[in-house]
């Protein structure tokens, strides 16, 4: 469950903050897991809260979403099976100067053709400093479990009000 909780989010890539920019952009992120506390419903699933970090760099290394650490938190909701139900979640994210963007990442599809592994969307919806105004969105793909974490892609748009 760990592993699946740690999807990225993140995502949740997407959690990275940005500058006075609008185009789009692409990257990866890398999860690291946390504290997580589990609780069992009486139809045998379980809801599952994860404490987790995150790193993401975009592509372009001169961009703003580049080489940035988020602090998240997760919910994962999964069947007495062990199959995810539903998974979300917020990320706040810090620059070297300390200026924070904060989103939120969901899970939307998993298993299919088009995603065999995790996949979702993100978006904006706080900033401080030079983020403060901060808008976007876009989409996160999980390909990558590990032991301790996860790893994946990220692509969206991102821009100041």
């Amino acid at each position: 469950m760990r592993r699946a909780a740690l999807l990225f989010v993140t995502t949740a890539l997407a959690t990275v903050p940005v500058s006075s920019f609008a185009d789009a952009t692409t990257g990866r992120y890398a999860t690291h897991n946390g504290p997580e506390t589990t609780q069992e419903l009486a139809d045998g699933s379980k809801i599952q809260t994860s404490h987790y970090s995150q790193i993401s760099f975009a592509d372009d290394q001169s961009h703003p979403l580049d080489n940035v650490s988020s602090e998240c938190v997760g919910r994962f909701h999964t069947s007495a099976a062990g199959a995810l139900i539903s998974a979300d979640g917020m990320c706040t994210s810090f620059d070297a100067a300390g200026d924070t963007a904060s989103f939120w990442w969901r899970a939307d599809k998993s298993g299919t053709s088009d995603c065999p592994g995790l996949c979702g969307s993100w978006g904006y919806f706080n900033g401080t400093g030079k983020y403060k105004g901060i808008v976007g969105s876009g989409s996160w793909v999980r390909d990558t479990i590990f032991h301790n974490g996860s790893s994946g892609t990220w692509k969206g748009e991102a821009k100041l009000q």
